[in-house]
């Protein structure tokens, strides 16, 4: 019984009474796991049946299962049943039952590691990676170990690490900056951050001992102007720890400021020396880097790079198949990469932006963007007409030369045009009255005629008399966001890409599913994408990492975009901070996150490049940054980075003109 006693007035004290009725702990019976923590709670009523609040005891039964903590704060000890009750003046709970149990870890150890035999002050160990298995032999998911540095001042990549499916856990270790031992101990923890002392090898030691395994033997601290080539090729000389040469040891060599070298890996010869030959200087001015790696042993040379670079800055780039054209200011074209896309009618590739011929001034300009068939540019003129160039440039109506177009050559029309797409072998585009037009290849329905799938080489009414905002051509189909921002596909659709629920090709405008409101779409090879008007990126069709989705799927947790390019087989977006996103296909590098791996969803770009433009190409991209400079990365086979060294870049790399002194 609780007594309350309330003074005020004259009278004599108020006294109320509070008497517990009944006590039950909420939830009941449960099963818990070794080491693991609950904190229980209980439903009190006094003697009228109201809810009271009233401090309470919590008892184990056995506390050598389990025990409590002030507030109700159960720890499992250890394995067994015991039985908890909740009491407090003087009533007590019905009992509940608690089943302690070692499904968790039991054993810990280290998992196919093995000390690096060099390792440098500094150097980088991969991973340290441990297993925890139950006592029934199998791996544990889900459990916590913490990594300390316990010798050598070096650093982990994060102090707790949680197991996965396979029991795995790891971090990165890098080793602290001098000579001697180094240690790192894996700790199994529990929920509460200490140790769990059952679990057996718990701690895991990890021990290394570092020392100059690497050493400059030729090629450190040269001198040249950015994008030559040092006079001295860089040589490296590896021994073991008694100072022994180590032969036949391959040598990763990673410059950095965007440089090369003729051989990044190389074997160590017979005195341990390595080279991995020329080295040819970025276009960053200041400190370069070589980096030279093997297993965990690390050592940087440096160079000067003197000058400044001159960026290519023109107000418009696009970048299409194995090719990249810009408008500049003046609203003349200038293309790189392979012919007849450059439009110069010439026959060799160029690694520089060059002029088309003809001296047009264009409003807009696109490309063609299929991996299997020949390119094309196409742009419309600042007098509303429409010129093309390249491979399939379909500007000769009577179908006589309906492929090849060195030089940007007028579409045969007496129509005024306001937009134009680049499809593989078809093309499309906008009268000034909104109405679209297509002409090409049809034998998909590419051509949204409704009436035959034959070529058409002049431009046909797209069947419905629909009037469009804006239109987007694939390598086999169509789609276009009409006045009231409907969204329409036509064509091939054997992977969904007419987001129409279905994978039936369709020879005239047909609704995309979904009832999305797209500000923006785009077509590659075998996907859609499309901008929605909150920002958010949705695609259908087949794309990399991606089933067949045949209506749009959304991107979920990811910024709001403001822009949307989509490329053969990747697609890539910019916030409104200007940061890019890409994802799809990366067997090029063209997502630019440092990798050649395929992402399923937008991942960001790698570099910290801010962008004002971003434009996804077969194989590579190309964007224009705040400063108005040109960056691209991915494939780069014919000059189209502006580079005529045959590379992949798989981070953003400007577009340099010349040097500067």
């Amino acid at each position: 019984m609780t007594l309350i006693v309330a003074c005020g007035g004259d009278g004599p004290p108020a006294v109320s009474t509070t008497e517990v009725g009944a006590i039950i702990i909420d939830g009941g019976s449960f099963q818990i796991e070794r080491g693991g923590h609950k904190t229980l709670t209980a439903t009190v009523k006094d003697i009228h049946g109201q809810g009271i609040s009233v401090p309470l005891v919590w008892r184990s039964s056995d506390e050598k299962v389990a025990t409590f903590e002030p507030g109700g704060k159960m720890t499992a000890v250890d394995t067994g049943v015991t039985a908890i009750e909740a009491s407090s003046l003087g009533v007590s709970s019905v009992p509940i039952t608690v089943h302690v149990v070692w499904l968790g870890p039991a054993r810990v150890d280290a998992f196919q590691f093995t000390p690096p035999t060099a390792a440098s002050p500094g150097g980088i160990v991969d991973s340290i990676p441990v297993r925890i298995k139950n006592l029934l032999d199998n791996p544990v998911p889900n459990a916590r170990v913490a990594f300390t540095v316990t010798a050598g001042n070096g650093t982990v990549s994060q102090a707790i690490d949680t197991t996965n499916a396979l029991g795995v856990a790891s971090v990165r270790w890098t080793l602290g900056p001098k000579v001697g031992v180094n240690s790192v101990s894996a700790t199994v923890i529990g929920d509460d951050d200490k140790p769990t002392t059952w679990v057996a090898n718990s701690p895991v030691k990890f021990s290394i001992t570092s020392y100059q395994a690497l050493s400059a033997v030729e090629g450190d601290a040269q001198t040249a102007q950015i994008l030559d080539s040092l006079p001295v090729a860089p040589s490296v000389k590896l021994v073991d720890s008694l100072g022994k040469p180590r032969v036949g040891v391959p040598i990763i060599f990673e410059p950095t400021g965007n440089g090369r070298v003729t051989i990044p890996i190389v074997s160590t010869g017979a005195n341990g020396v390595a080279s991995p030959g020329v080295w040819t200087l970025g276009d960053i001015p200041g400190d370069q880097q070589l980096i030279a790696r093997v297993e965990s042993a690390t050592l940087i040379l440096h160079a000067t790079a003197t000058g400044t670079p001159i960026h290519y800055k023109p107000k418009v780039i696009v970048a299409g198949g194995f090719s990249t054209c810009g408008l500049d200011d003046g609203s003349l074209a200038s293309c790189m990469g392979q012919e007849p896309q450059v439009g110069d009618g010439d026959t060799a590739q160029k690694s520089t932006p060059t002029p088309t011929a003809g001296a047009i001034q264009f409003n807009t300009l696109v490309s063609s963007l299929s991996g299997t068939v020949q390119n094309h540019f196409c742009g419309v003129s600042a007098d509303a007409g429409i010129y093309c160039w390249g491979g399939n440039a379909l500007v000769d109506i009577t179908g006589k030369n309906a492929g090849l177009s060195q030089t940007p050559t007028r579409l045969q029309s007496s129509a005024t045009w306001t937009q134009v797409v680049a499809g593989g072998a078809h093309n499309c585009a906008l009268s000034t009255d909104q109405l679209a037009y297509c002409w090409g290849a049809n034998n998909y329905g590419q051509l949204g005629i409704r009436a035959d799938t034959t070529t058409h080489f002049e431009p046909t009414p797209v069947y419905g008399d629909f009037k469009f905002l804006s239109l987007s051509a694939g390598a086999n189909h169509t789609c276009g966001i009409t006045l009231d921002r409907t969204t329409l596909c036509w064509g091939l659709n054997a992977f969904g890409q007419l987001g129409d629920g279905t994978q039936f090709n369709r020879l005239a405008p047909t609704l995309v599913l979904g009832g999305v409101t797209l500000q923006s779409i785009g077509t590659g090879e075998s996907f859609s994408c499309g901008l929605s008007t909150a920002g958010k990126a949705y695609c259908w069709g087949a794309l990399e990492g991606l089933v067949v989705t045949t209506t749009p799927h959304a991107f979920d947790n990811t910024p709001v975009f403001t822009s949307l390019s989509v490329g053969s087989f990747h697609a890539c977006a910019l916030t409104s901070a200007g940061y890019a996103y890409c994802w799809g296909n990366n067997q090029f590098g063209q997502l630019g996150d440092s990798s050649v791996t395929s992402r399923s969803g937008p991942t960001r770009v790698a570099g910290g490049l801010v962008f004002k433009s971003i434009s996804a190409g077969v194989a590579h991209t190309c964007g224009i940054t705040d400063d108005g400079s040109v960056a691209c990365w991915g494939l780069n086979v014919a000059g189209e980075q502006g580079d005529k060294k045959s590379a992949l870049r798989t981070t953003p790399r400007y577009v340099i003109l010349g040097v500067t002194p």
